[in-house]
């Protein structure tokens, strides 16, 4: 079975070191968290048996930074910078998706919060 989504390879390495950056800065955990739900434009998609240039692609790719920072809750220029950092460390993807590890600290970082806001501790949720 061939994977029809060029990306996959970027968004499947082992990248702990990108991860542990972005888990110590919460601009960039906000910035990766609405990273998602940003508007853009990507360029046509290579032919399916191309391997894709990721830095190719960025440049061509057009982000909607004003509607992230809204989204983020973040001024423009803390946008522009988190933006260079996630990217450079293989974080986010021009198609709106992150980085698998990135996704995973997002979602267990959101159900903690959730869970403290409600009051519910690990453990009772299980039935």
């Amino acid at each position: 079975m061939q994977n029809n989504d060029p990306l996959l390879i970027h968004r499947a390495a082992e990248n702990y070191h990108g991860v542990a950056l972005m888990v110590r800065d919460p601009i960039l955990m906000r910035l990766a968290a609405a990273w998602p739900q940003v508007k853009r434009k990507l360029p046509e998609p290579p032919p399916q048996c191309q391997k894709v240039d990721l830095e190719a692609l960025w440049q061509k790719t057009e982000i909607d930074f004003q509607g992230w920072a809204e989204l983020a809750q973040l001024e423009a220029i803390q946008v522009i910078t988190g933006w260079q950092v996630l990217k450079a460390n293989g974080l986010i993807m021009p198609d709106g998706s992150l980085h698998h590890l990135a996704d995973s600290v997002l979602k267990k970082e959101a159900a903690g919060t959730l869970m403290a806001e409600f009051g519910v501790k690990p453990g009772e949720m299980k039935r």
